[in-house]
């Protein structure tokens, strides 16, 4: 018997052995998906590239401290591992060194416009509330050719269209009507939703994390944008192609910062506009799951 016949055995079971040791010694994965809780936002000092710019709020007025204190209370008992924001990859390093201050009670982290945005005063509050070491930013850059969409419905009498995306449909919009009819039809067969009294930050964050904040934000794309175009041109569709692209980036960048052996839960909070999109692509995910924001806000 040569030498080579005589060790191959040997070194095959050591091979099985380290393999089965290497096994034992990988800790078991939790046996359930991570909860991804996406928490729907206004920008809190408005926005200049968003469609619809908003208004910018004080958040550095006690009052709004005081709601702040009250919101992040209630996402705490998300008890998240990761805490995600809506700025892209390149703010990582101003946002690990500012939430650094922050965690050391350096409560103005940066200029007054980065200090008043829902980064610092959700994000950062959350993050250091929960006890997180670092916050993660999970933006991603994209195309939003809304002017080639604007030009094409000036062009081809498209206009009430393009502006039933944003507001109330147009009389001028038959098909929009018509659309209008049906689905109100359809709702009036469903159960009443809730309704949140006053303008409280709780009370604005319950309603941007209803079922129905989400159903109109897809409905803006799915029922009036879709419709801008014609023939070989699609304008609209286009819109709402490059918008999930991005958020399919989002999501990327969740994958590539999670912990999958450790994590269970994980929070993003995002511009209400990108909630229902992440939902679609998160509902049929082998790892990840939708965790409903609504009930923590409403409970009591």
């Amino acid at each position: 018997m040569s030498l080579r016949t005589f060790f191959r055995p040997l070194l095959a079971g050591l091979f099985v052995s380290a393999a089965h040791l290497a096994a034992a010694q990988a800790p078991a994965a939790p046996a359930t998906k991570i909860k991804v809780y996406l928490v729907g936002t206004f920008h809190f000092n408005a926005s200049s590239s968003d469609v619809i710019k908003g208004t910018k709020v004080d958040m550095e007025t006690p009052d709004k401290q005081r709601e702040l204190d009250e919101l992040v209370g209630k996402l705490q008992k998300t008890q998240a591992d990761k805490v995600f924001v809506e700025w892209t990859a390149d703010r990582q390093h101003f946002v690990d060194s500012t939430y650094a201050l922050y965690r050391r009670g350096q409560r103005p982290v940066g200029s007054q416009r980065q200090n008043n945005n829902e980064v610092v005063q959700l994000g950062y509050r959350l993050a250091n509330r929960l006890n997180r070491p670092r916050v993660y930013c999970a933006d991603a850059d994209g195309e939003f050719n809304y002017p080639a969409a604007q030009q094409y419905a000036k062009e081809h009498n498209q206009e009430a269209v393009l502006t039933g995306a944003l507001a109330e449909t147009p009389l001028a919009d038959t098909v929009g009507r018509r659309i209008d009819a049906r689905v109100a039809a359809i709702k009036a067969r469903q159960a009443p939703a809730a309704k949140y009294p006053g303008a409280s930050l709780l009370a604005q964050f319950q309603r941007m994390n209803k079922e129905a904040a989400d159903q109109s934000s897809m409905d803006s794309y799915l029922l009036a944008l879709a419709r801008v175009g014609g023939g070989d041109n699609y304008p609209g569709a286009d819109l709402a192609g490059e918008f999930f692209k991005r958020n399919v980036r989002i999501y990327t960048n969740l994958l590539r910062a999670v912990d999958v052996q450790h994590d269970r839960a994980i929070v993003l909070i995002i511009g209400q506009g990108h909630v229902a999109f992440l939902k679609s692509i998160l509902r049929y995910n082998s790892l990840f799951e939708v965790a409903e924001v609504l009930p923590l806000l409403e409970a009591k």
